[in-house]
């Protein structure tokens, strides 16, 4: 053994030494005032290297592979732009980039689909991005809010559906498996998201993959994945402050009025960021406080967010975030009924309050050992504590302390200038204690997985990947899942790009699926510790399409995808003359449907559009009727009209088309009244952005969500948001 261990470390270190690298140095710009452009993303295209433009926009990147490299180039405002450079050994090569100033972005750069650095036109499935842009823009403060405007994701409740792959569970097993800089992020227990617990004002950018992504990333990524992008710190000292606050119009109908003035909501966030030589370090935190437009629905959030980068060398660094996040609201689910929209059931304990807090603390290391091969190595610990205020030995307490460990091991390994290898290991523990899963529950995951990307010439690259995951709960045995998963993308030529896959997905039962024993609202849930995993096959062909019009680019993307999905785990009543319900394999479902977005301006930069659409036919083949809790249609526009350069006005519309099923039973066992009630949803946002002229950047932003105040439910017995107006403050110091 101690052979073997001194030849594989001469091995590394005669690699190392033979290694070939350059150095790039470069210059990022404005094209049109000519000034730097600071805080530039640097990016390599299928390497772990990068940098941020500095002041005078120079920035640095070394220890780049002597071979032919893309450069990526992304800013807040601005076009991305890309170049290829070839390096030789001992190389440093100069490059200056000039940016388009650009209100409408697209981020160039994603890492979500292969589990490196690419362009969007590389990735072999549909991909959609939020920048930080759109974020402020739209002045969101949460999660939910964003991925509401985001083609072909609808949010219920707390309830993210990709494609249509999730209907409504009030919040428990996830379909889409949401990361934080790459580290997982659902609870250990219900295996849902918190969307209270981000940085919002930090973000850089979220990355949606839609499909099954099991191949790379395990349980969860059954309908797709959420990555979201936390910014680097500055180059240099930066401050960033938001602050906002408004009122929710009273209702047109004097029996939803629960009380004479408006309510009011408000939120402020404070970040600052630095880099000292190879040190870079950011902090962040933030309150958001909501009368709510509903009676005893008031809610208080507080959360702290942290990264801490430093480069050891060239060839090594390392990377620490944590974040912590508290809630504490109030605590009922249905209304009383639709004449009394706003107010709780009358049986309601408005002492009731929960008190919610989440930690998550991640490390991760990144090597470069050669110029074929480089590593990464991640852990994380995220952490859920939940509880209510009714005494613990009453009927309806609730409470949780459940936590989530990850271990998680990969190598990059650049085989021959057209093939590349991902591969790694992964371990997960979920832990629970709770009195509602009777105890103390353990579930781990062990997985590897590999993905190769050969590319066939300059134009088409072909993937194919497949992990094994062997998922152990409790006393059951354990059980094997492989999902593999196949892609290709085909450029015609620089403006348009091919692309189609076909992957198989899998979700194993949270802990609180199988175990939850607990009463609420009138419900009872009962355990089924024999619930299986939830199987997926999902499949799509689609095209990206750049084309430019009057000097200005547009993109058009298309795609048509279907999934089978089977052993879906739904909420069922034991008998229908009760309300006791169970967690079981009950669904299988075929959800075919096609998706078109576009994005451009009409006019110079006067005029521009952002719009998507999804039409679905989701079926249920188990009752041979529609899926339940599923929108046909999806619509999604945003129109931007510049005023001036300092003035601005949006408009933002989403449609959803009535649900056509709900699960009946709940109204005909009288747990919901009115419960049936539902239409389809039009909102209409307008705002108007002004930079104001000072020699501090400051942005107001005045903001006016659900102009119309149309009213919908999302999900049953519970009314949407009504129309509320704000007025966000944002400035940044340099």
């Amino acid at each position: 053994m101690k052979a073997t261990h001194i030849l594989l470390l001469l091995m590394v270190v005669v690699g190392m030494l033979h290694a070939q690298f350059g150095t790039i140095v470069g210059t990022i710009t404005d094209r049109a005032s000519g000034e730097p452009i600071i805080g530039a993303s640097i990016r390599l295209s299928g390497l772990p290297q990068g940098a941020s433009s500095r002041r005078d926009g120079s920035f640095v990147i070394r220890r780049v592979p002597a071979v032919t490299v893309r450069l990526i180039v992304s800013a807040i405002g601005y076009h991305p732009a890309e170049r290829t450079l070839t390096l030789h050994s001992g190389d440093t090569v100069h490059v200056r980039l000039e940016l388009a100033p650009e209100s409408i972005t697209s981020a160039a750069v994603v890492v979500s689909a292969a589990r490196r650095v690419q362009s969007v036109q590389e990735v072999s499935t549909s991909v959609s991005l939020v920048d930080a842009q759109s974020i402020s823009e739209r002045a969101l403060t949460r999660l939910d809010e964003v991925l509401r405007y985001v083609p072909g994701v609808v949010v219920t409740g707390s309830q993210v559906s990709i494609r249509g792959s999730s209907g409504f569970s009030y919040g428990l097993g996830s379909r889409a498996l949401l990361l934080i800089d790459n580290f997982p992020a659902l609870s250990a227990d219900n295996g849902d998201m918190s969307f209270d617990a981000l940085p919002i004002a930090d973000i850089e950018r979220i990355e949606i993959v839609k499909g099954a992504g099991s191949a790379l990333y395990g349980t969860s990524a059954l309908g797709g994945i959420i990555n979201v992008i936390t910014r680097d710190a500055s180059p240099s000292p930066q401050l960033r402050l938001r602050a906002l606050g408004g009122v929710w119009t009273l209702p047109r109908f004097d029996t939803w009025r629960y009380r004479s003035d408006p309510p009011r909501l408000g939120a402020v966030d404070a970040s600052a960021s630095t880099s000292l030589g190879t040190l870079q370090l950011l902090a962040a935190g933030g309150y958001r406080g909501d009368d709510s437009y509903r009676s005893f629905n008031d809610s208080h959030r507080w959360y702290t967010f942290g990264k801490v980068s430093y480069d050891f060398s060239s060839a090594s660094q390392i990377k620490l975030i944590a974040q912590y996040a508290a809630d504490d609201r109030a605590n009922w689910l249905n209304w009383r009924n639709l004449r009394y929209a706003t107010l709780p059931p009358a049986t309601t304990d408005t002492t009731d309050r929960v008190d919610s807090r989440k930690l998550l603390i991640g490390f991760e290391e990144r090597t470069i050992w050669s110029s074929s091969l480089f590593t990464t190595v991640r852990g994380s610990l995220y952490r859920t504590w939940y509880t209510n205020a009714l005494p613990p030995d009453s009927a309806g307490h609730v409470s949780a302390d459940a936590t989530q460990y990850t271990a998680d091991i990969q190598a990059s390994y650049q085989a021959t200038e057209q093939l590349n290898i991902t591969a790694g290991t992964c371990l997960t523990l979920n832990l629970v204690e709770s009195p509602y899963t009777q105890g103390h529950r353990r579930q781990t995951i062990a997985s590897i997985y590999a993905q190769a990307e050969y590319c066939f010439g300059e134009r088409t690259t072909a993937t194919i990947g497949a992990r094994a995951d062997n998922v152990h709960t409790e006393g059951d045995a354990s059980g094997m899942q492989i999902s593999p998963k196949i892609g290709v993308m085909h450029r015609l030529d620089d403006h348009v790009a091919l692309r189609a896959s076909i992957g198989r997905a899998f979700r194993a039962a949270t802990l609180t699926e199988r175990y939850a024993a607990l009463r609420f609202a009138g419900f009872t849930v009962g355990i089924n510790p024999g619930l299986r995993s939830e199987i997926g096959w999902s499949a799509e062909a689609g095209m990206l399409y750049t084309p430019s019009f009057g000097g200005r680019e547009w993109t058009f993307d298309i795609a048509a995808f279907v999934a089978r999905m089977d052993d879906l785990i739904e909420p069922q009543f034991v008998v229908d003359t009760t309300a006791e319900i169970r967690f079981v394999n009950i669904s299988r479902a075929l959800l075919p449907g096609i998706e078109f977005m576009v994005r451009g301006w009409f006019w110079r930069e006067i005029i521009g559009i952002e719009s998507g659409t999804t039409v679905m036919a989701p079926r249920d083949l188990v009752e041979n009727a529609t899926l339940r809790f599923r929108h046909n249609v999806q619509w999604n526009t945003r129109v931007l009209v510049n005023l001036t350069s300092a003035l601005r006005v949006h408009a933002d519309y989403r449609f959803l088309s009535r649900v056509e099923r709900i699960d009946d039973r709940i109204v005909q066992l009288g747990l919901v009244p009115d419960g049936d009630k539902r239409v389809p949803i039009h909102v209409l946002d307008l705002r108007l952005l002004w930079d104001v002229p000072v020699a501090v950047p400051l942005r107001l932003t005045l903001n006016l969500r659900n102009a119309l105040d149309y009213y919908y439910t999302e999900y049953i017995g519970n009314l949407g948001p009504t129309r509320h107006i704000s007025l966000q403050v944002e400035w940044m110091l340099r």
